[in-house]
């Protein structure tokens, strides 16, 4: 048992071995790197000081060469115009780089200009303008040669001024100016001789005025070094850095010492290893020898009491099923088989869901596997189907099996056939809900009853009194008294209604069914609706199917139901202002479940629509949305369809309204159950 935990101990020993060769390779790298990188630097700090050097002796040569042309012109005392312009073209022709030699007045007027033949001839305000006028004061008023900042010119060309001034004797007698092109005369000074292998970069501030390029600035830029060129006034900054493939011809030194260190940690760390392993495999044979010979043991230990499960479950008088931890069956007994009608080999490997009938909602199956595969024991009721499409229902019992380490293996299921138990309990509690509804409808009915008996005989009075005062008006009534009797009429008729539809509701009668035919007793019911049709505006529209059979029912009740709904969709076409109102009723036949024809009659308005939250309540009796109404229109047509048999329905409508759809079967009346 001891074997493990020495073989890990063990283990550690050449763990150790190849760490201690890998930290001294790497401090032996490291060190080589840094003597590498330490030539570099010092190779890059020679070929920098190389380079500042020849920049500023190049560029003191020039200067100096327009210092003397200076002074000569200072000793000659203003000689021709034609000897100066033959010695500025001289000064051209001998220093590459040159764009132009000027003269500039005391006034800061520029008297002639000597352009490079090969190049644009620069404007005269170039010599002027910007940052070279401060140079030029600064020359006169220090009596020395100032530069000015490199600068785009007129011609578009980068260019640097040399501004030298002139005097004879006290007096200031105006400026000689050399124009330069930075990269041509740079590039003269900087031949590939200078600093080969290298890239060279010079800024005047922080404006780069040449680059000699060679290699990637960037993939070389931790080689950089700077420093710093001081010419008359301006300073320059000089940048060097070593070109890639200079950089790639480093000693290969130091990563054969990485490679080889690593290899030699490694190889040493697997033959400590190995060794290690090989004593140890002769102590795990003798313990493994002796958990076999303990494994075994239990083993027939499990079968012996498998048997004795096995008859147990085989003789059980409920269903067992057995799947694997994925859901797949792996034994079911035979009371399973008599009542599913299914037989092991007909579903062995295949998952119980082949017994889902579709009546369970997935949210319980989904409930009912995350149980048991959290490890704990689920019970409830399922709505199974057998193999010949009968549903039966079962109250399952369903546990997770595990192993001696306590992982889940297997799922078993004991279940109970309560089909006919369930058939009770529906027929008890659609019996008492028929009682509690019978109880509420007798009920309302006296109520109704009371209400008619008092209610109604002052009305017919009251009716009876308006009546008469509208056929007796005297001319003498004002337009307000007027129209307060035509509201009084108007609101008895709508009294009237209400006691009409509390009746209706509450004391239902016998259907009379006979044949109808379903256009003539939709038309009936539009003509018998049109006087709120016409309030409200709306345009009906009828789309009845060619040849629709005829319809055994109660026409009366079936015309109510229509005029309600009729009705009901003109008054929700309240309140449009731009669209037309629009009520559209079609009629056609249909085939249902199980091949029943039946008519199905929509009725579709385009008013203002039911929201989701109402469509649940639109049934219920007493609910309306609208300030006058009992709420009974929608709840009266509903029960006169469900006494037909057929049923009822709301949607919203596209893109807006509501959609009423009625399926009436055609199968008479009274050979329907429960008719």
């Amino acid at each position: 048992m001891g074997t493990p935990a020495k073989s890990q101990t063990t283990g550690w020993l050449a763990l150790l071995i190849g760490l201690t060769v890998v930290a001294a390779t790497f401090g032996l790298w490291q060190a080589l790197i840094a003597q590498e990188r330490a030539e570099t630097e010092r190779a890059v700090a020679l070929n920098l000081e190389s380079v500042r050097n020849e920049i500023s002796s190049g560029m003191d040569a020039r200067i100096l060469a327009l210092v003397r042309m200076a002074r000569r012109w200072e000793m000659r005392g203003q000689p021709p115009r034609a000897e100066w312009e033959s010695d500025a073209k001289l000064y051209l022709s001998h220093y590459t780089g040159y764009l132009a030699i000027g003269r500039v007045e005391p006034d800061l007027r520029v008297s002639w200009l000597v352009p490079q033949a090969a190049s644009r001839a620069p404007h005269g305000a170039d010599f002027i303008s910007g940052r070279q006028r401060e140079a030029l004061q600064l020359a006169r008023l220090q009596r020395r040669v100032t530069l000015t900042h490199a600068a785009g010119l007129t011609t578009g060309d980068p260019a640097l001024l040399v501004n030298v001034p002139a005097f004879q004797g006290e007096v200031f007698s105006g400026f000689i100016v050399g124009m330069f092109r930075a990269q041509s005369t740079l590039d003269t000074i900087l031949p590939p001789s200078i600093a080969p292998r290298y890239a060279v970069a010079v800024f005047d501030g922080e404006e780069e005025i040449y680059r000699r390029e060679g290699g990637a600035e960037g993939s070389a830029a931790d080689w950089s070094q700077e420093t710093s060129v001081g010419l008359h006034g301006i300073t320059w900054r000089v940048r060097v850095w070593p070109h890639v493939e200079l950089i790639r011809q480093r000693s290969p030194l130091p990563q054969a010492v990485l490679v080889g260190g690593l290899s030699l940690a490694l190889l040493l760390a697997l033959t400590v290893r190995f060794a290690q392993v090989a004593r140890l495999r002769a102590r795990e044979g003798e313990s493994i020898n002796r958990e076999l010979k303990h494994v075994i043991a239990e083993h027939q230990q499990t079968n012996e009491r498998l048997r004795k499960l096995s008859r147990a479950v085989e003789q059980s008088p409920s269903m067992v099923l057995i799947t694997d931890r994925h859901g797949a069956i792996e034994y079911v007994n035979p009371k399973f088989t008599q009542v599913t009608g299914y037989a092991l080999e007909e579903i062995a490997e295949k998952n119980p869901r082949l017994l889902k009938s579709g009546e369970t909602g997935p949210e319980e199956y989904q409930h009912l596997w995350q149980t048991i595969t959290g490890g704990e024991e689920w019970r409830g009721v399922l709505h199974d189907k057998k193999k010949n499409g009968e549903l039966f229902w079962v109250y399952s019992a369903i546990s997770p099996i595990r192993d001696a380490r306590g992982a889940i293996t297997h799922f078993l299921a004991e279940m109970e056939d309560i089909t006919e138990r369930k058939r009770l309990e529906q027929q008890v509690a659609e019996r008492n809900r028929e009682i509690t509804k019978s109880q509420a409808l007798a009920a309302m009915g006296q109520a109704a009853s009371m209400i008619a008996h008092d209610l109604r005989n002052p009305l017919s009075t009251i009716k009876m009194g308006l009546q008469m005062l509208s056929k007796k008006l005297p001319h003498s009534w004002t337009e307000a008294e007027q129209e307060l009797l035509q509201l009084s009429q108007e609101q008895e008729r709508y009294m009237e209604e209400v006691l009409s539809d509390l009746l209706s509701y509450s004391l239902p009668d016998a259907l009379k069914p006979e044949w109808l035919n379903v256009d003539k007793l939709l038309d009936t019911a539009v003509m018998l609706s049109q006087k709120q049709i016409e309030e409200h505006g709306v345009r009906v529209k009828t789309h009845y199917q060619p040849g629709l059979p005829v319809l055994y029912g109660d026409a009366n009740k079936l015309r109510q139901a229509f005029i309600n709904l009729i009705v009901n969709g003109a008054q929700a076409t309240a309140g449009l202002n731009q669209t037309p109102s629009t009520l559209v009723i079609d009629a056609r036949l249909c085939l249902a479940v199980e091949d029943r024809p039946s008519i199905q009659v929509e009725i579709c308005d385009n008013g203002s629509g039911i929201t989701t939250e109402h469509l649940d309540k639109v049934f219920e009796p007493f609910f309306t949305t609208r300030a006058q109404g009992t709420g009974l229109g929608l709840p009266i047509a509903k029960r006169i369809i469900d006494q037909h048999q057929g049923g009822i329905s709301l949607q919203p409508g596209h893109p807006r309204g509501t959609r009423v759809t009625v399926v009436l079967p055609l199968q008479p009346v009274d050979s329907r159950s429960g008719s």
